[in-house]
């Protein structure tokens, strides 16, 4: 994974390979590749959305994560993710007397309490209404907005294996990848 994209694409030993195994239908090899390869991604792409519901209380948004699939030209299909920061509002957040709890990762409501002893509330007014905000200090002022992980953050603990109860990701999919291959030579070769 490269920054906030995962790149999926077959090497040039395994192109020969499955060019070998198909002898006289080489002309088929590329569309081969080509569906192996955005079947890997399609699955891919559904895993994390899935590990995103496991691993966060956010809802999973289809916008800020997009699949480029491969074509005949271009045999790699990249899953790219983007957007800001989010607010913890965007998140599962109780208010309480005692201040706002919230619960980014699916862990339990936790208390927003830093380390000058103040508490998260929800501001009423000025350039931060809505937002759930905390003291910098015993003072009334500078207010701090709370923000949490990313999307692209996101994806990639959970690439990594570090949320989503899925586990690294990367074996997962380079043993999709030559399943998938496997199954598009079967179909070339069986006629189906």
């Amino acid at each position: 994974m490269a920054g906030n994209m995962i790149e999926f694409q077959i090497d040039e030993a395994t192109m020969t390979a499955v060019q070998a195994k198909l002898k006289s239908m080489k002309a088929k090899t590329p569309n081969a590749m080509r569906n192996a390869i955005n079947q890997t991604a399609t699955a891919t792409n559904r895993k994390i959305k899935k590990g995103r519901s496991e691993g966060y209380t956010i809802k999973a948004g289809d916008k800020q994560v997009t699949v480029q699939r491969a074509n005949r030209a271009h045999m790699d299909a990249t899953i790219k993710a983007k957007g800001r920061t989010r607010t913890i509002k965007e998140f599962k957040t109780k208010m309480s007397s005692h201040g706002a709890k919230t619960d980014i990762t699916k862990s339990g409501l936790k208390s927003l309490v830093n380390e000058a002893g103040a508490t998260a509330f929800m501001a009423t007014g000025g350039k931060v209404v809505g937002r759930y905000v905390q003291r910098e200090t015993r003072e009334r002022y500078p207010l701090k907005v709370l923000h949490a992980n990313s999307v692209p953050i996101m994806m990639r603990k959970i690439y990594e294996g570090e949320r989503g109860k899925q586990g690294n990701l990367e074996p997962y999919i380079q043993k999709l990848l030559y399943k998938n291959l496997s199954k598009q030579i079967d179909k070339i070769l069986g006629g189906k």
